[in-house]
């Protein structure tokens, strides 16, 4: 293919990456290699497109080409809430004016439970009404969601310089954020739990791109890049009247702040029959802060600002390699594993709270996940199969958080072949995948949850309040609750080898 063809498909996918606006995503470790026999061990192997991001050290080993795909993933993650004899909150915490022993107004942290189930009527409630949000009932998980498939591998300068790009572009919902909380305070939206690793975190527009060079025959290097945002957003507002939001005068003004996650990357191939790997991804995540004000008629003006974080990414470290097994004039079986560890304990939820502001003995834990494989060719034909393993950074829920992840094992085969056709060299690949969420049950202790009315409340007329004795919340997740499920994935590529 002609330098000026080349080059054309390099702007091609430099375009789409500013197109794309992409943020930092897990999207890429989910899935794993979609295409060149990475699968589930893309760190030590399948040289190609996908090595962008998970080993740049490996593209000079790759065929120069592009290619397009399409990747469908379909989640079908269940959770089961524990029923409740007892704890609800009182009708009349709804009334806010209870006080506790020493007079002092009590939060409004809560609202009854009632309220959660059934809703609440204009006629009944202060406020004009309140709509029923009852337990588990807008969970997020069983959706398919297609992704595009966008791979280059361009030899600029023989092995010396090749450059690497590739990206995952979901089809429909460009990209969502849904900044839950995993605690009582999510009864004011969803009241329902949610997959904390995989929901919105699968929505993400993942992109990579990089380059790397053979230093010498049995070594290379590689880096690459994948993008984190900040956004901010300011939403001034002037509230003419607190009961109509109608009337509400709205300003807004949002900036979007880009940077770069390095990750690298060293091939070393000591002999014929054998290639290690050793990468380092760093942190990624896409921030969002965002600014309210509000300004009302008698000239009080108060402003806050939160930030969410989406797609948070740990530091990864990864290694392996690949041993050939056998080789003849048509054949060749080759056996591949990796590991890698990721830091976990430095995890930060979508409302940018670590998982230690629940008590220390709740921080996550660090995990070492691996694979292994085997790889075989006969003539223009290669087939993959892998096994994985992940376990959850997340301890026991017993507590008042309620983060839901299960350990992972996850079974992937696919083939390519490549043929040619009037002349041009194609490449055309299929991978599927299954993985398993183990199931998992947390049992609440009482000690451990937030009490959303005192013990000691009163009315403000010195009355005690009736039900204010022992345990009143409605965290989600107490007494307890139980996860599991499936993630199925299936990948269809083609590539242009030049």
């Amino acid at each position: 293919m002609s330098a000026r063809t080349s080059l054309a498909l390099t702007l091609f996918a430099a375009a789409t990456l500013w197109t794309a606006r992409a943020a930092a995503s897990p999207l890429f470790e989910l899935a794993g290699g979609t295409s060149d026999g990475g699968g589930l061990a893309p760190r030590v192997t399948g040289a190609g497109a996908p090595s962008t991001y998970f080993n740049p050290a490996l593209l000079p080993h790759a065929k120069q080409g592009f290619s397009l795909g399409v990747l469908v993933l379909s989640d079908h993650i269940g959770i089961t809430l524990d029923g409740r004899g007892r704890g609800d909150v009182p009708d009349i915490v709804g009334d806010r004016e209870l006080v506790d022993q020493a007079g002092t107004p009590i939060s409004n942290q809560t609202v009854p439970t009632r309220w959660l189930v059934r809703g609440c009527p204009g006629d009944e409630c202060k406020g004009g009404g309140f709509g029923a949000r009852p337990r588990q009932a807008a969970g997020s998980s069983g959706n398919t969601r297609a992704y595009q498939i966008i791979g280059l591998v361009n030899h600029l300068a023989g092995d010396r310089v090749v450059l690497g790009f590739y990206a995952l572009v979901p089809l429909g919902t460009f990209t969502t954020a849904h900044a839950f909380y995993n605690d009582e305070r999510e009864q004011f939206f969803s009241n329902s739990l949610h997959p904390e690793l995989y929901s919105d975190r699968m929505t993400a527009t993942s992109v990579s791109f990089g380059g790397a060079s053979k230093l010498s025959k049995q070594l290379s290097i590689g880096l690459s890049f994948t993008l984190n945002l900040k956004n901010s957003a300011d939403a001034g507002t002037y509230v003419r009247d607190a009961n109509d939001y109608n009337q509400l005068l709205l300003s807004t003004k949002v900036n979007v702040d880009a940077s770069v996650s390095p990750h690298f990357a060293i091939n070393w191939r000591p002999s014929d029959v054998l290639s290690l790997s050793a990468t380092v991804h760093s942190k990624q995540q896409l921030i969002i802060d965002t600014t309210f004000s509000a300004l009302l008629p008698s000239g009080l003006e108060s402003k806050t600002t939160r930030r969410a974080v989406h797609d948070f990414v740990p530091w990864t470290f990864g290694g392996g390699g690949e041993l050939e097994l056998s080789r003849t004039a048509n054949t060749r079986l080759s056996a591949v594993a990796s590991a890698s560890y990721a830091l976990w304990s430095y995890y930060l939820d979508r409302h940018g709270e670590s998982p230690a502001t629940y008590g220390s003995f709740l921080k996550w834990k660090n995990t070492l996940s691996g694979a292994a494989g085997a790889r075989y060719e006969v003539g223009a034909t290669r087939l993959l199969g892998d096994l994985s393993f992940t376990p959850t950074p997340v301890p026991p829920q017993t507590g008042r958080s309620n983060y839901v992840d299960n350990d992972k094992a996850g079974v992937a085969l696919g083939v390519d072949h490549t043929f040619a056709v009037a002349g041009i060299k194609l490449r055309a690949g299929v991978m599927g995948q299954v993985q398993t969420l183990f199931r998992r049950d947390q049992k609440k202790v009482d000690g451990q949850i937030q009490d959303e009315l005192p013990d000691d409340a009163r009315t403000r007329t010195g009355q005690a309040v009736p039900g204010r004795a022992g345990l009143q919340t409605n965290n989600p997740g107490w007494p307890g609750f139980s996860s599991q499920g499936t993630i199925l994935g299936g990948a269809i590529t083609l590539a242009i080898l030049y």
